[in-house]
């Protein structure tokens, strides 16, 4: 499950993403929303709407659980409501009020740290390891070993790769996954590499090329 968090000023949790009403709500909406402007559009009778199930602060942080259509639904851990979720208060919020932790980024923060096989810290990780602990620390769930990666993500064909996709490898003649690692531009690759004993970021190796099995996305 991913995590976010809010950017927005204050963001509103609804019900349902149809629960606000036309022109009444415009500014509740908006991505740097103006709450004062919200508050103050209102009569007395409007302010009292059970569609509203509470507010957030900026920098709150968010469960995503569901993406559909420009809204989110989302679990708010900082605010607990037992009776609802014992995570945290569940709605739903627009999409375009969050900010999504960048797990290219979150990686790059790994940039010579040692490889170590079977490492997954700041004093050693491995491939895999990285690419695990860096979807991790952007709230999404990837498995722990490379071969378990490959079977959890999706195939893109070569040339629509994007940064923050991955690279899949096979040294062996059965086409066992043997390697993985980051792609951070066309032919540029960001991985934990036991030949060079640190994580790097660097243009393919022209044997990397060679062993190279395909390119994954994680939905």
């Amino acid at each position: 499950m991913r995590t976010a968090t809010v950017s927005a000023p204050v963001a509103t949790l609804w019900a349902k993403p149809d629960s606000p009403r036309p022109g009444v709500d415009a500014a509740a909406l908006a991505p740097q929303c103006n709450p004062a402007e919200w508050v103050s559009g209102m009569d007395t009778s409007e302010r009292i709407y059970h569609g509203v199930l509470t507010q957030l602060l900026q920098g709150e942080p968010v469960l995503i659980e569901e993406i559909s259509d420009g809204w989110a639904r989302v679990v708010a851990t900082a605010q607990p409501a037992q009776r609802l979720d014992p995570r945290g208060y569940p709605g739903w919020l627009p999409v375009d009020q969050l900010r999504f932790d960048d797990v290219l980024e979150i990686a790059r923060s790994w940039i010579g740290v040692p490889y170590v096989w079977g490492g997954l810290t700041a004093h050693g990780i491995d491939c895999s390891g990285l690419v695990h602990l860096a979807f991790r620390r952007a709230g999404q769930t990837l498995p722990r070993d490379a071969s378990d990666q490959a079977r959890a993500t999706t195939a893109v064909p070569a040339g629509q790769e994007r940064a923050g996709d991955l690279y899949f490898f096979s040294s062996k003649p059965d086409g066992r996954v043997t390697h993985v690692g980051f792609v951070t531009g066309p032919g540029r690759i960001l991985h934990a590499c036991g030949d060079q004993g640190l994580v790097v970021e660097e243009e393919m190796p022209q044997y990397r090329r060679e062993t190279l099995l395909g390119i994954h996305r994680a939905d």
